[in-house]
């Protein structure tokens, strides 16, 4: 019956998690072309509630297999998986956007070449681009359409992207906008800069693979450990987990060990 209702609880978290993903995306960005509208506020507690299912069903079924601890420990990993998860998907859509910008500028670039004003060339280069950087234009030609002034556009798209390639982008078109220039040249060498840093962050990361890995092997490695021996020795497990200090030890072994996991995530920020 445990087992069933484990079991149970894990398809009840993933679908919800499925939902919770599938609803933030089509949330990202308006199906209009007024530009964003603000979301409900009942929207935004039921987007919040589902969020907690994961942890929630993690917990229920830490419950029912290792009692109060295990719950407050599943609970606590559910919610640890889901921040790493949601950090890991923003850093995969960052490095999408780094990678597609650059062919994004050329366009934009040959469009300039042709004639275009800057406007019209966002909108070629979004109908040219990839997600997300279409998106993200799309945004920005939608807020031009609607009257936003080209510069307040441009710098509202590099504050909502937090990348450096984009600002970097955002800084010539303002600078030309303010002072004028030869705007296709520029753009060439900001196109070229950023399929640089593009380069060089694919080799760092290529070589920093393996450090990656082995911190995600020595992160889980204990955890499975532990899971181990509680399938295979509870009563020894349990006998550990029934006196102070046996219990203390648990969670400062606990704490050390997400100490050390996010020490060496920080350790390899750079990649």
């Amino acid at each position: 019956m445990n087992g069933v209702a484990v079991a149970l609880l894990g398809v009840a978290a993933l679908c919800a998690d499925r939902a919770v993903r599938t609803t933030s995306r089509r949330r990202i960005l308006p199906r209009t072309r007024r530009g964003p509208e603000p979301r409900p506020r009942a929207g935004r507690i039921r987007l919040g509630t589902r969020a907690l299912l994961l942890p929630l069903a993690v917990g229920c079924a830490g419950l029912v297999i290792a009692g109060p601890l295990g719950g407050l420990v599943g609970a606590a990993g559910g919610l640890a998986a889901r921040r790493i998860r949601r950090h890991r998907h923003r850093k995969i859509l960052a490095n999408r956007r780094d990678e597609q910008l650059a062919d994004a500028i050329g366009a934009l670039t040959a469009a300039v070449r042709s004639g275009m004003s800057v406007p019209q060339a966002m909108a070629y280069a979004m109908r040219e681009a990839g997600s997300p950087v279409r998106d993200d234009l799309t945004r920005v030609v939608a807020d031009i359409e609607v009257g936003v002034p080209l510069g307040e556009a441009i710098d509202a798209w590099a504050e909502r992207s937090q990348s450096r390639d984009v600002q970097l982008v955002a800084g010539a078109l303002d600078l030309h906008r303010r002072s004028g220039g030869d705007l296709p040249a520029v753009l060439d060498q900001v196109a070229a800069t950023i399929r640089e840093r593009v380069a060089v962050a694919r080799e760092v990361r290529a070589l920093t693979a393996q450090a990656r890995l082995s911190g995600w092997i020595l992160g889980v490695l204990p955890i499975g450990f532990f899971a181990f021996l509680w399938l295979t020795s509870r009563r020894d497990i349990e006998g550990a987990l029934g006196t102070p200090a046996g219990l203390a030890s648990v969670l400062l072994g606990l704490g050390l060990e997400v100490g050390s996991f996010f020490w060496i995530r920080a350790l390899l920020e750079v990649a």
